[in-house]
């Protein structure tokens, strides 16, 4: 089933003239609507500041929003838009011979699921390896023209390889990549545990009051408040330091989740966390199981087909629609 995944994903990347690698290139010749859509106007200035006004009733300086031109860029919820979730999730890898002074190590198989959201309907991907994963991608985005005229907006854990291979396939185009919510929080928290001391009490505090700062995607304000901790406060100055650059590292990627949320936006790559419980998770990792590349690829696929309902065509006519599903 894998190969006929590709083997779609190859006849439609042909039919646009694209090499099988899926590659655009900047200076492609694929129409204008795909490579420079035209994008409706996000959010209007005026709705943007009166949710600004409201949101600040009552707020300190430090959590209070502040008007940028960049949320006009914002999308108003009804405009085209594809959602795209992009992870990678490890399982056991199983060497197929295993030698009599085997050391125990951690290898894994790296299955990157990819969700898809549009217009009220999904539709998931995955493949063992990145580059194919996203080789599907732009094949599946090209057949259901969900590039033409339509805002890309990525969400992510924030690591940096899938960063670095969304712009790698979508450089040639505009594109947002929104570093997820929960990810952030989570670590941020992580480094606080390490750099903070006091009472229990106290650290909470420390973490609840850096989250409302990023909150506002003022990332410079979180950074300013992390140098104003006093020396009683912190337990390991590494720690905070390397909090600090984790923040300005992944600043291009913060958005206004403040804002969106009061837009009903998505903050949160949630819903390729659920596909990647449905797709790899639930079946495959489990206390006592390791899987080879092939059989960790083609357990997940079959899964993948049962979600977007494409495995019964495929056992009957051996044939893949590659549509979105409601």
């Amino acid at each position: 089933m894998s190969d006929g995944y590709t083997s779609k994903a190859e006849k439609i990347l042909e039919s646009y003239n694209i090499d099988k690698d899926g590659l655009i290139a900047k200076d492609s010749h694929l129409p204008l609507s795909i490579i420079k859509p035209e994008l409706s106007a996000g959010i209007e200035e005026k709705q943007i500041r009166h949710l600004i006004t409201e949101y600040n009733r009552g707020r300190d300086r430090m959590t209070k929003l502040k008007y940028a031109s960049s949320m006009l860029e914002i999308e108003d919820g009804t405009a085209k838009c594809c959602y795209i979730s992009v992870d990678d999730i490890g399982v056991r890898f199983q060497k197929s011979k295993r030698k009599q002074k085997y050391k125990k190590g951690k290898s894994f198989v790296e299955n990157t699921v990819i969700h898809i959201q549009s217009d009220g309907k999904q539709y998931t991907l995955t493949a063992v390896g990145m580059d194919k994963a996203f080789k599907l991608l732009i094949a599946f985005l090209l057949e259901n023209k969900l590039m033409e005229g339509s805002r890309l907006i990525f969400f992510s854990d924030g690591a940096t390889c899938i960063r670095d291979t969304i712009e790698k396939y979508f450089g040639f185009r505009q594109y947002t990549l929104i570093l997820d919510w929960l990810h952030l929080e989570k670590k941020c928290n992580e480094f606080l545990s390490m750099g903070i001391k006091g009472a229990k009490d106290e650290k909470l505090q420390i973490k609840k009051r850096l989250a409302s700062i990023l909150w506002t995607g003022r990332y410079q304000n979180a950074i300013n408040y992390l140098d104003s901790l006093k020396k009683s406060q912190v337990r390991n100055l590494k720690k905070i330091e390397e909090l600090k650059d984790y923040i300005r590292r992944k600043s291009p990627n913060l958005t206004c989740y403040a804002l969106r949320r009061e837009l009903n936006l998505r903050i949160s790559s949630n819903r390729v966390e659920k596909a990647n419980d449905l797709v790899v998770a639930m079946r495959q990792k489990h206390n006592g199981m390791s899987w080879s590349r092939k059989g960790s690829s083609a357990l997940a696929i079959i899964t993948a087909a049962m979600t977007n309902g494409e495995l019964g065509k495929w056992i009957t006519k051996q044939e893949i629609s590659y549509r979105m599903v409601g």
